[in-house]
């Protein structure tokens, strides 16, 4: 029997009480990006976990933590050993900060239950995660985007931001990954990988 593909928004969502997390002033957010992309670049191709499935929004991806970003962007390949030099010379690490509150929806741990949702909303499959995003975007309480754990180290929170919350974020000077070489060097240490 195949595997049922995930949760889909229920039929009630628009109704619900959303589990929100407040994102105070000033709070940051690490984001590893194509160096020859906008740090505040938000995507519409619908090519990422929480993009819009209708390409009418746009989303912005970060963690919160630079371990979060670096498993979610260059961890691609399941079981991998080696992460291409190539695919880490052409990405850049900014810091965003909150510029006034930000809220994010909790789609993680409690958040979970009280959506109608599971944990494979952001493990499984993007037709499963992208009607959730639209979901969440069109709800009338209005938030900002959607926390999640990393589908690569659930051990990492991540985020996906509305463009509506654009003017509210500000990016910091961005730095090639690969220039901090004993940086880069944790990270590749922390997964266990090595430079192909």
């Amino acid at each position: 029997m195949a595997p049922k593909p995930g949760p889909v928004p229920p039929a009630d969502f628009a109704t619900r009480d959303l589990p929100v997390e407040t994102v105070l002033r000033h709070a940051t957010f690490v984001r590893i990006h194509r160096s020859t992309l906008d740090p505040l670049y938000f995507g519409r191709a619908g090519d990422n976990r929480f993009d819009d499935p209708e390409g009418r929004y746009g989303v912005c991806y970060a963690a919160a933590s630079l371990e979060g970003a670096f498993a979610e962007t260059c961890l691609r390949e399941v079981g991998a050993t080696l992460v291409p030099l190539s695919r880490l010379a052409g990405r850049s690490v900014t810091v965003l900060t909150a510029a006034a509150k930000l809220r994010l929806v909790q789609l993680h741990g409690p958040g979970l239950a009280r959506l109608g949702a599971t944990a494979a909303v952001s493990s499984g499959t993007y037709d499963v995660s992208q009607p959730w995003s639209r979901a969440i975007h069109e709800h009338p309480s209005n938030v900002d985007g959607i926390v999640y754990r990393s589908n690569h180290d659930n051990g990492e929170l991540c985020v996906a931001l509305f463009e509506r919350c654009r003017g509210r974020l500000r990016p910091g000077p961005g730095t090639l990954l690969t220039e901090d070489r004993a940086r880069l060097a944790v990270l590749l240490e922390r997964y266990k990988l090595g430079l192909g």
